[in-house]
């Protein structure tokens, strides 16, 4: 059943077109922070008369000289420093011989899927460990050279892959993975993304496995960010979906279902009907050394032009890499923009202090412009745990979900926005430790006094609320400091008195 022309792998992780801004409570004037722009400040002036615009057309500067774009974009660049950048970006798929530090997992990994070079089962697994440690290169790197070799041999093995931060819900989660297949088979996904059931999508995704496949693998990166907008986490019902697969698309080659998470604890939050049917090999990733990260660097050099990197460069940025906790992707993508930046001031040669300017560039309001650009909803919810923080009497590190989500409908009915549930609040709140604005952790109260919420800022409260304050919706907040305070103060009284 093998297909001529096909593409060597499906890699539909990243760059999914309709990525949702807001978890859950669907409300399109809450979904996007777009805003109209100033006629007057966007339009185009055109000389002699002109409706249209020459693609050609100058951009003047500030002196009153003009470039063309048309001959700045076909212009080469003189010098340069990049051979092959490609070669550091994160997300390339690499050859095995670049794979550095992960033997122990990526031979873990091949003895699974090796089966299905002679159509027998394989099993499920879990690829856990935090960010940046090599879960969903080798997986890739692995399903490529299985791809190809299951080509070879007449049969075709489909790798159907996409990124779980985007959809946050199982129907849009599933129905990118028809996307993705189909995408990848170079047909019609069938189904509409809206006005059908989920499972008319499963249906679909299970037609297009049993016509063009022989065997598959689904791959599901960052699984823990399909919350969804209810108690129950969506992750759940989609995971006890796809570990039946076989049986409910009454498939007859090897599938397997691999799940890739930051957290080593992530079996524990199932609940117990996803445990029943997904039983994986749990591979655990830990963090790359500064060794481990100069050996992947060093393996990567060919991205530059010979004798372009300076001697002290590759251990800069390892030395680097490793204070972030052991981030290879980080480290990745530090060697890169300090290439761009060395182009930039027209260098042949990448140095020191291009990595140093880099690396200040990257830690430097990082978090802070991530919080200016997250929609209303989230930018609410994060300014009330800042100001659960900030206004308590003792500025506790830790912050109880429940006084800041009080907080949250206060500062809500203050602004006149609308208010989502409290599980969506934790949703758009917990969110955020993707991005290193806090952490979280939940908290037992001993029997029969359950569980709570507790967020800790990574950034000064102040300073963050400052940062949302920026945004004109939430700039008349400022106003509001005495009654937020002791609203915050009255709401942490009560909870304490409680617990």
């Amino acid at each position: 059943m093998g297909r001529e022309g096909r593409r060597a792998g499906s890699n539909n992780s990243e760059g999914e077109e309709d990525r949702e801004s807001s978890a859950g409570d669907p409300n399109p004037s809450e979904s996007t922070d777009e805003e109209v722009a100033d006629p007057g400040t966007s339009q185009t002036t055109f000389e002699n008369g002109s409706d249209h615009a020459d693609s050609s057309q100058e951009a003047t500067n500030g002196d009153g000289g003009g470039i063309s774009i048309r001959d700045r974009l076909q212009t080469e660049s003189s010098g340069g420093v990049f051979a092959n950048k490609d070669l550091v970006r994160s997300d390339t798929i690499i050859d095995e011989d670049r794979i550095v530090g992960r033997d122990d997992q990526l031979g873990r990994v091949v003895d699974n899927l090796k089966p299905v070079l002679q159509n027998e089962g394989i099993p499920d697994m879990l690829l856990s460990g935090p960010s940046g440690t090599g879960k969903s290169l080798i997986i890739h790197a692995v399903c490529k050279q299985i791809v190809e070799l299951c080509e070879s041999q007449g049969k075709t093995f489909g790798v159907i892959s996409i990124n779980c931060e985007g959809p946050k819900t199982a129907d849009r989660a599933v129905y990118r993975l028809v996307k993705a297949a189909a995408d990848d088979l170079g047909v019609d996904p069938g189904v509409p993304q809206t006005g059908v059931s989920t499972d008319q999508k499963l249906e679909r995704l299970y037609e297009l496995m049993r016509e063009y496949y022989d065997g598959v693998i689904f791959i599901l990166d960052e699984i823990d960010m399909l919350e969804g907008p209810y108690q129950e986490a969506e992750y759940n019902s989609l995971i006890y979906q796809l570990s039946r697969a076989r049986k409910l698309a009454d498939f007859d080659g090897p599938i397997s279902l691999t799940t890739i998470t930051n957290y080593a604890d992530f079996m524990k939050d199932l609940n117990s009907r996803a445990q029943s049917s997904y039983n994986p090999d749990d591979i655990f990733f830990d963090d790359y050394d500064a060794n481990q990260l100069r050996s992947i660097l060093r393996n990567r050099r060919d991205a530059f032009k010979p004798d372009s990197l300076a001697d002290d460069v590759v251990p800069l940025v390892a030395a680097f890499g490793s204070q972030t906790h052991g981030d290879a992707r980080k480290a990745i993508d530090l060697l890169r923009w300090a290439g761009e930046l060395a182009e930039r001031r027209g260098a042949d040669t990448v140095t020191e202090s291009d990595v140093r300017e880099a690396q200040e560039k990257y830690t430097e309001n990082r978090k802070l412009r991530h919080i200016s650009g997250i929609s209303t909803q989230k930018k609410l919810s994060i300014y009330a745990v800042a100001a659960t923080a900030y206004y308590a009497r003792e500025h506790p590190e830790w912050i109880p979900a429940g006084p800041a989500f009080k907080t949250y409908q206060f500062i809500a009915d203050t602004m006149d926005a609308d208010q989502y549930s409290r599980e969506t609040f934790v949703n758009h709140v917990t969110e955020q430790s993707t991005y290193g604005v806090l952490d979280f952790e939940r908290r037992g109260k001993g029997r029969g006094r359950g569980v709570h919420m507790y967020f800790s800022l990574s950034e000064d409260p102040e300073t963050i609320m400052e940062t949302i304050r920026e945004d004109s919706r939430f700039e008349d907040l400022a106003h509001e400091e005495a009654t937020i305070s002791a609203v915050v103060r009255e709401r942490l009284k009560q909870f304490r008195s409680k617990n």
